[in-house]
């Protein structure tokens, strides 16, 4: 069965805000909620899920949603200082039906106090980002994309054969069109040691965001996400 890399781990490293809050718990308890399409070719057919995150700035003992259609889903905590709670998409998630569009109502509880949030989906179903070419070169893999006029922000990740993010590239503007990666490379963050014989799923990942988000606070306010993957093995 094929192992999708979680796009969690790039929200825990992408966004910041509420974390530097530190147990701060002078401020008054905040909560965002995010629900947001993901994008995938799955087997030849191109299938869609949601993916859904609890923000707090402050720990959380529950958190939960319920759609547009009534149905009801527990979010799970997705770090020990449970700031954040979330429930993302297996592959058994995704279908070829487009995703439900309104208000997701997000309810959360803490120090025994419920709180609410909603959050709007739209659908655009944006374009997948085309991969032209990764490729290893004297152990470096370039990997090079064409323009994509919907993009708001390119990611790049290498998911090794275990489903688990061996690399994470910092968020990358819309006008680049190539990264480079490398074992020491200042473009992102290895969480294993890449060696000759390792393979790789490479996913670029095209973002939309919300209407009124902003770069300060985009990561909290993801609307779609596209995933482009090609199949690699390190040099």
């Amino acid at each position: 069965m094929k192992k999708l890399g979680k796009i969690l781990t790039f929200l825990l490293i992408g966004a910041g805000f509420f974390a530097c809050s530190d147990d701060d718990n002078s401020a008054p308890f905040e909560i965002i909620g995010d629900v947001f399409v993901i994008k995938r070719t799955i087997g030849d057919e191109v299938k869609y899920a949601n993916s859904y995150v609890a923000w707090g700035n402050q720990p959380m003992s529950h958190a939960e949603v319920t759609t547009p259609g009534g149905a009801n889903l527990t979010l799970n905590p997705a770090s020990d200082n449970l700031y954040t709670y979330a429930k993302e998409p297996g592959i058994n998630d995704y279908f070829a039906s487009a995703p439900v569009e309104g208000n997701y109502q997000f309810l959360v509880i803490n120090e025994d106090i419920t709180h609410q949030s909603v959050d709007l989906l739209d659908f655009d179903d944006i374009a997948f980002t085309t991969l032209s070419s990764a490729e290893m070169v004297n152990g470096v893999l370039s990997v090079q994309w064409e323009t994509n006029s919907i993009a708001e922000a390119y990611l790049i990740r290498l998911i090794n054969v275990s489903g688990d993010v061996a690399f994470l590239s910092q968020t990358l503007p819309t006008q680049m069109t190539r990264l480079d990666i490398g074992a020491n490379t200042a473009s992102g963050s290895w969480s294993e040691t890449p060696e000759a014989g390792n393979d790789y799923t490479v996913e670029l990942m095209t973002f939309r965001f919300e209407d009124d988000a902003i770069s300060s606070d985009a990561a909290y306010h993801i609307q779609e996400v596209a995933v482009t993957e090609q199949e690699i093995t390190w040099e």
